[in-house]
């Protein structure tokens, strides 16, 4: 488990540049990237292309980066670079390049820079899940799997209590208490992810 007084992901990367932290982000952040990308229709020589090169963005603006205390900040500055990147590699094939390609980069980018558009809510929807994935795997070996199911069909499904109680042939109390149980874990290792929100 981590400390909880531990300086966050972002503090550490502006703070300190440390090896570590930066280890830890790329490896986090470059495969959620990587997995939308792709999901999205990009190639993959684009998506490792773009991955780098968001990544690239990152090491160098992290330090300018001014969480404002509104949920998403991280979230919606990681999204913005991703759509700058995006036009400049669109910028950079040439008209028949363009053609060929699967996607148009240039309209993702697009349909990515408006926060209201169905893309942008599903960056924002598969950031949080996707999170959330990684800090549950963080303290999976401190519950049954039992337990992580339930609470995954509850907190990613959407599912209700009842309906999983009764499929997995557990009491409501049992899941209510594993899910109380998982999400105080959740929150003392949130600690070292708290500003990639």
């Amino acid at each position: 488990m981590q400390d909880p007084t531990r300086l966050s992901l972002i503090e550490r990367l502006q703070e300190t540049g440390d090896d570590e932290a930066w280890e830890e982000f790329v490896d986090i952040y470059g495969r959620l990237v990587m997995r939308w990308l792709v999901a999205n229709g990009v190639q993959h020589s684009d998506a490792e292309d773009l991955r780098q090169d968001i990544t690239a963005v990152v090491l160098v603006e992290i330090r300018k980066f001014s969480h404002n205390g509104r949920a998403g900040a991280f979230r919606a500055w990681l999204r913005r670079i991703t759509v700058n990147r995006l036009h400049r590699l669109w910028d950079r094939k040439d008209v028949s390049a363009q053609r060929q390609s699967d996607v148009d980069l240039g309209n993702l980018a697009e349909q990515l820079s408006d926060e209201q558009s169905r893309l942008s809510v599903l960056w924002d929807k598969e950031h949080n899940q996707y999170l959330l994935l990684e800090l549950l795997d963080r303290i999976r070996d401190r519950f049954s799997d039992a337990n992580l199911s339930a609470f995954t069909r509850m907190a990613i499904h959407g599912e209700p209590a009842a309906q999983v109680a009764a499929d997995m042939g557990m009491t409501l109390g049992a899941v209510r208490v594993a899910q109380h149980r998982i999400l105080r874990a959740l929150k003392q290792s949130v600690a070292s992810l708290s500003s990639l929100q």
